[in-house]
This record gives structure tokens, C-alpha cells and sequence, in this order.
């Protein structure tokens, strides 16, 4: 321990100054020469006196020469740059695609519908009249037509013999087909719509299609009558139309081809 020459306060060595009285407790340096510099330099100007160089103790003191950083050349872009803007227009070119597709799928799915519903919503019309004929169907719609029409003429047949419109008296008598009400409708042609009102037997018999229907009606003592119908929303016996009846019964089984063809 040592005590400062100015306060007397005692002091540490490494102290440079009294932290009492603020007394500078090292000698104060010298100038110094630059380093490197030689024992004696030579004057740069008339009449400049030499510089000693500093000594080894007074170098302890003497400032940190800070040296220039280098700056480096700037380095070139990197090469992903143009992979980077080909893959982002890569991807707009795929996200476009999707979109166009998604647009005319739905589209597609529009007009399906559309024309879908528009079938559903024709008006029904009166099919004209068609005799059995020996020949052979010359179309599908011609081949369901008469499977409607033969099971009307087999249904027709059956109210004759039971003479009424009773489903169940119907059903024993042709177990083949199903009987339903006449406000159930008809679904295919195996199964017989029936209403009765006032004596009066009406049938209806759908064809596979599901837009064609086959009418008929029965009375005790009177001939059937007949009209088929297409584009009919539901065959059931008590939609039957108005008018459009005769007396012709339509295709019967022997128009359609055998199990041979």
C-alpha cells in the first residue's frame, strides 16, 4: 500500500489517479515517436529538432495504432437467383392451370344439371297408339315402351277376372306383379298402380326408363281403353291423363325378342 502525496490517503499501485482528491499518481508520458522509429530521426523541415524514441516503459503508455480493415471486393450474385424466378413463374403457371381446370369442371357440372333438370321438367304428351307388331323392337326406347304397355295387357286381363280393382284379390290371382294403390306410383314394369272410383278400374305401369307410362282403364261390361304417356313425373293410377284414350292396347310380349334373341 502506498498513500497519495497530495490527500495522504492511502492508494493501490495500480491506481492512476487519487480517487480522494483526484491527484495524478503516474508521471505523465512523454510524446512519443511513432512506432518502428529509429533512436534519432532526421527533421522533414528546416530546423525541426530530433525525436528520441520512446522507451520500453513509455510504450506501455503510448496509444493503440488502429490499422485499416481491407475491404473486401463485393462478391458476385449468387447463381440461384434466376432458378429462384423460374420456380416462382413455375408456380404461377401451375396455380393458372388449376383454376382453368376448376372453372370448367364446374361448367361442365352446370350444363350437366342443367340439362338433367330441363329433361325432368318436359310436359307430358300423349304417345300415339302402337299396334303389336311381329317384327323385332328397332329401339331401346321401343323395347321399354312395350314391356309398359304387354304388362298393362296382362294386368288388364287379371281385372277382368277378378272383376275389381281389390290389390289383394289381384295379387293372388297374378302373384308376378306388384299390386300398389293408385296413389302409389309405379316404379318399373313388374309393378301395377290400381284405383278404383265409381266401378271404374284405372292401372298404371311404369317402363325401366322412368319417363314413359302406361294407362288403361277397366270397366264391368265396357272394353278397356289405353293411353301411354311420356315424360309423365309420376305414374301413378290416379295422375291418369284426361283425354288421349282408345281402344288400342299397344306392344304386347310376342313384339319383344325371346331368351335367344
Amino acid at each position: 500500500m502506498t498513500v497519495c502525496p497530495d490527500c495522504g490517503k492511502t492508494v493501490r499501485p495500480i491506481w492512476p489517479s487519487c480517487r480522494s482528491c483526484g491527484a495524478l499518481l503516474m508521471a505523465i508520458p512523454a510524446p512519443l515517436a511513432p512506432a518502428g522509429a529509429t533512436r534519432t530521426a532526421t527533421a522533414t523541415s528546416a530546423g525541426a529538432a530530433a525525436v528520441a524514441a520512446p522507451s520500453a516503459a513509455e510504450q506501455f503508455f503510448a496509444p493503440a495504432v488502429l490499422q485499416p480493415v481491407a475491404q473486401l471486393p463485393m462478391a458476385a450474385r449468387p447463381a440461384y437467383a434466376s432458378t429462384t424466378s423460374t420456380d416462382s413463374l413455375r408456380k404461377w403457371f401451375v396455380l393458372f392451370g388449376m383454376v382453368v381446370f376448376m372453372v370448367a369442371a364446374l361448367a361442365t357440372a352446370w350444363f350437366t344439371l342443367r340439362s338433367s333438370s330441363g329433361a325432368h321438367h318436359q310436359t307430358p304428351v300423349v304417345l300415339a297408339p302402337a299396334v303389336p307388331a311381329a317384327g323385332l323392337p328397332t329401339s331401346l326406347s321401343a323395347v321399354v315402351r312395350i314391356q309398359a304397355e304387354s304388362t298393362r295387357r296382362a294386368a288388364v286381363q287379371t281385372l277382368e277376372q277378378v272383376g275389381s280393382g281389390d290389390v289383394t284379390a289381384l295379387a293372388a290371382m297374378q302373384p308376378s306383379f306388384t299390386w300398389l294403390a293408385g296413389n302409389a306410383p309405379s316404379t318399373d314394369s313388374h309393378v301395377v298402380s290400381v284405383a278404383q272410383t265409381a266401378g271404374v278400374v284405372t292401372i298404371a305401369v311404369a317402363a325401366s326408363n322412368h319417363d314413359v307410362c302406361a294407362f288403361a282403364q277397366w270397366s264391368p261390361g265396357a272394353s278397356p281403353l289405353y293411353v301411354t304417356m311420356a315424360h309423365e313425373p309420376s305414374c301413378a293410377a290416379v295422375d291418369a291423363p284426361k283425354t288421349g284414350w282408345s281402344s288400342e292396347a299397344g306392344g304386347a310380349a310376342s313384339d319383344l325378342p325371346d331368351a335367344n334373341g
